[in-house]
């Protein structure tokens, strides 16, 4: 393999599904919303792009923050939006490559462009880089177990402070992940509800993620997490219905059940 671009994030996942079905996925607000962050996607060239990471359906549709920049369904979405770090702002570009590998999967490729230079911006390219590539990971589950189905989404987190490498082992310590493996069922200790599979496990110098397939406190995916200069931590959860469960009643149960853990849970600083 060639050496990537250092000033490029450039990703691939392999995911079930046709390539209409992994276009609804990654190229619709609704699709987007269902494994990433709450999304916008006015469906056509010029329209309308805007996402919020802070967990808010409505704030993406109230704060649209940039423009479709190619949309080839069901082969490529393009879109550009500003982006800063270290108080300097760029238009970033993300593109989505939809390639059907047979009839039953497809390969999704991920290509970010359009840092600055220097050493804050080394940081932020490394930083996406290790976040879309779990991000990735989750859209792969996505489609492999809830394709098509809309969630009830939880989001909850605090500032752990210290470095993230830190703070991110001392969180995997406080839910009792401490020395869990890809593979392993696992109840966290000490937190809301949450039991279910590893997935994904992927450290990292500025993010670092763990991901479930949940099983309680319904199906879906959840998302723990470590990033950033402060070191917040995060649990994103994506809930769907199942026989006998309503996911928006035990979103609606368990978000403020993570947001008083969070309140209540000492500094990265402290805790050591």
């Amino acid at each position: 393999m060639s050496k990537p671009d250092p000033r490029t994030v450039d990703l691939e996942v392999t995911v079930p599904g046709t390539p209409d079905q992994v276009w609804d996925a990654i190229a619709t607000g609704p699709g987007i919303s269902s494994w990433l962050h709450p999304t916008r996607v006015d469906e056509h060239v010029g329209g309308a792009f805007g996402f919020d990471m802070g967990g808010s359906a409505e704030d993406a549709h109230a704060a649209p923050q940039g423009t479709v920049t190619a949309y080839d369904a069901p082969a490529r979405f393009a879109t550009e939006a500003p982006w800063s770090t270290a108080g300097e702002t760029t238009t970033l570009a993300t593109e989505w490559l939809v390639a059907a590998r047979d009839e039953a999967s497809c390969t999704v490729r991920m290509v970010m462009s359009g840092f600055g230079p220097g050493d804050d911006w080394d940081d932020e390219v490394e930083a996406l880089r290790e976040g879309m590539a779990a991000a990735l990971e989750t859209l792969r589950l996505y489609l492999t177990h809830f394709a098509g189905r809309r969630p009830a989404v939880v989001d909850a987190g605090a500032r752990r402070g210290g470095p993230q490498p830190a703070a991110w082992t001392d969180l995997l310590e406080v839910t009792g992940l401490a020395g869990a493996r890809p593979g392993d069922r696992v109840v966290l200790a000490g937190t809301p509800e949450l039991a279910g599979t590893v997935e994904v496990l992927s450290p990292g110098l500025h993010r670092s993620d763990v991901v479930l397939l949940a099983e309680a406190p319904a199906p879906g995916i959840a998302d723990i997490g470590t990033a950033g200069a402060d070191a917040r931590a995060t649990v994103h959860l994506v809930l769907f219905d199942a026989p006998g469960t309503d996911a928006a009643a035990v979103a609606d149960r368990e978000r403020p059940r993570w947001q008083a853990w969070f309140a209540g849970l000492p500094t990265a600083e402290a805790h050591r």
